[in-house]
């Protein structure tokens, strides 16, 4: 009994081992995302939102909002040979949303740092996006950051 635990306690180790290994070197191109979307105060129902990523190749997925406008986006991790050597990291980020067959932009930017949440410093991407709202450009970051959409300005402990 007491090899079988042994065992099992040697193949479970080996096998975190294993997944650590397979996970070095990959960069968070972009963090996991949270964000509601509203037009003129409402909740957006139904909208189709579009991520694309530039980093070392090009990529894109969807997703639709629920019933209160909200839409969560999962993190999208890839392994890059920069990540091994001395290289600057730069993945060009975007998020559109689908509006009667126009593409409005809520989320552009350049992200310098290959971190998990790097895009603002840190702070998760809970985003609140009204898409009546003019884009504007924040610098807070580095790189200049163009969005409709708003995040909680609270530091992360």
């Amino acid at each position: 009994m007491k090899t079988l635990i042994l065992m099992l306690v040697i193949l479970l180790f080996g096998l975190a081992i294993v997944m650590t290994f397979f996970d070095i070197g990959k960069a968070y191109v972009f963090s996991p995302t949270r964000i509601t979307i509203t037009l003129n105060q409402e909740p957006l129902k139904g909208a189709k939102v579009i991520r694309r990523w530039d980093w070392n190749k090009q990529g894109e997925d969807h997703a639709f909002t629920n019933e209160e406008g909200v839409v969560e986006l999962p993190e999208i991790r890839r392994r890059g040979i920069t990540q091994f050597i001395l290289a600057e990291f730069v993945a060009a980020q975007q998020i559109m949303v689908l509006v009667d067959d126009k593409e409005e932009r809520i989320w552009s930017y350049s992200k310098r740092a290959s971190g998990e949440n790097a895009e603002l410093g840190g702070k998760p991407l809970v985003l609140n996006c009204e898409l009546s709202n003019e884009e504007k450009m924040y610098r807070d970051f580095g790189p200049p950051l163009l969005t409709k959409c708003t995040w909680s300005k609270e530091e992360v402990s």
